[in-house]
Formats: C-alpha cells, sequence, structure tokens
C-alpha cells in the first residue's frame, strides 16, 4: 500500500509520527479515541467454513417405479395427435369456445348448421 502501513494497530501510530515530524498540521478527530480504545487485530471477519459435500456412492440403487403414478391415456389423444400433425397451423391460432351468458341456445336457431350473424371459424 506504498509507503505507509495501514493495518488497524499501526494507524494510530503512524497518525501520532506524521504529526511529531510536522507532515500533518492537525491531529485527526479520531486520535485520541483510536489511542485509548485501539482497534482488533483485523477489521474484516473470516470467512466460516463450508460444508463439504459427501461423494455420493456408486452402488446405490435407483428407487422403484412402483411409486410413480400410471400414465393416463384417453383415445382422444390419438385423435387429437394425428389431427394437430395434419393441421400444425391450427395450433398456431387456438380457439376457446365460450359463450358469453350461456344463453346462445335460446337466440340462435341450432336447427340450421349456418348462422348469418355468426362469424365463420373453425369450432
Amino acid at each position: 500500500m506504498g509507503r505507509y502501513d495501514f493495518r488497524p494497530l499501526r494507524v494510530y501510530q503512524t497518525a501520532s509520527q506524521l504529526y511529531a515530524s510536522e507532515r500533518i498540521k492537525n491531529v485527526p478527530s479520531w486520535h485520541e479515541v483510536v489511542g485509548t480504545v485501539p482497534p482488533a487485530q483485523t477489521l474484516v471477519r473470516t470467512q466460516p467454513l463450508q460444508h463439504q459435500e459427501r461423494p455420493r456412492r456408486s452402488n446405490v440403487r435407483k428407487p422403484s417405479k412402483l411409486f410413480q403414478p400410471q400414465r393416463v391415456v384417453y383415445e382422444e389423444d390419438s385423435l387429437r395427435k394425428e389431427f394437430f400433425g395434419d393441421h400444425p397451423w391450427e395450433l398456431a391460432r387456438p380457439r376457446v369456445v365460450l359463450e358469453n351468458d350461456g344463453k346462445d341456445a335460446e337466440r340462435k336457431d341450432w336447427s340450421l348448421v349456418s348462422q348469418p350473424d355468426r362469424p365463420i371459424d373453425g369450432e
């Protein structure tokens, strides 16, 4: 750190010597306090010991599949997979069938497929 020794225990002695040799004009405000209560040996706390990770044993068996949930398969899954394989762009713009108030059956005549006041969509 250059020509001055700034270890905690030497700061008071260095400041006293600089004042005695008139290299500094005024004694620092902390000079008297540090003289009566000297600093600790180190100002920085040491790092605590970190836990060491134990090496894993290589002969440990994997858990059995007894406690894993079974795979649920529906008939619709194969149809859905085939449909989206044939029409991949349907996944790009998904549609949600949603009624605003649940009274569409009362307002629409569903005996006919075409509905003039309803826009055509894939649903």
